[in-house]
């Protein structure tokens, strides 16, 4: 169910508006030395998507001070990408949601369905990421506290996504993303 999310390009047309918002309200704060920011964005070659997609969706929002002497950039959080990953965000969650393990047919299917060959070791690092780099992140902490049931970490992320607010596979993973974007946290359930 999740993985019809992949070639959906209106899903990740609704990730790019709350990116949008997430941008704006970055903007409104404006710099830590009390300038403005304006809009300093650059494109991203994001794996995984469907195809056809406009450029709009494959550009990373960012901004950058106007005040002379300082011109620091700010890129805000991303739904749509997780940090300096190549994937989409909703790749690396989808393609580790899985309870039995890298398989080699999870892989092969995994790859047809993006449109992308995919290597083992990569979902492998996805699943190492989510089960042991994310709960020692700063941003777990946050969002563990909040948590009305403790989390499974040795199921990450099926386990996030299976306590997410929701009717549907959309709406629990959009969930999860927003978490991990620190966008909102009052999904968690």
């Amino acid at each position: 169910m999740y993985h019809a999310l992949l070639e959906d390009p209106r899903f990740l047309a609704v990730l790019l508006g709350m990116d949008l918002e997430l941008a704006a309200a970055a903007k409104a704060v404006g710099c830590d030395c009390g300038g403005r920011l304006h809009q300093s964005n650059f494109e991203r070659k994001p794996r995984g998507g469907p195809e056809g997609l406009d450029r709009g969706h494959l550009i990373r929002l960012s901004l950058c001070c106007g005040r002379e002497g300082c011109r620091k950039r700010m890129t805000p959080a991303s739904v749509r990408f997780l940090g300096r990953r190549v994937y989409w965000g909703v790749v690396v969650l989808i393609g580790a949601a899985f309870d039995g393990g890298v398989t080699a047919r999870r892989v092969r299917e995994l790859g047809e369905l993006i449109g992308y060959p995919i290597d083992r070791r990569t979902l492998r690092r996805w699943v190492s990421w989510w089960r042991e780099g994310l709960p020692k992140s700063r941003i777990w902490k946050v969002m563990k506290g909040l948590f009305r049931r403790r989390v499974e970490t040795g199921r990450l992320p099926v386990s996030l996504l299976e306590m997410m607010a929701g009717p549907d596979a959309a709406t629990r993973v959009t969930g999860v993303l927003e978490l991990l974007s620190g966008r909102r946290i009052d999904r968690a359930m």
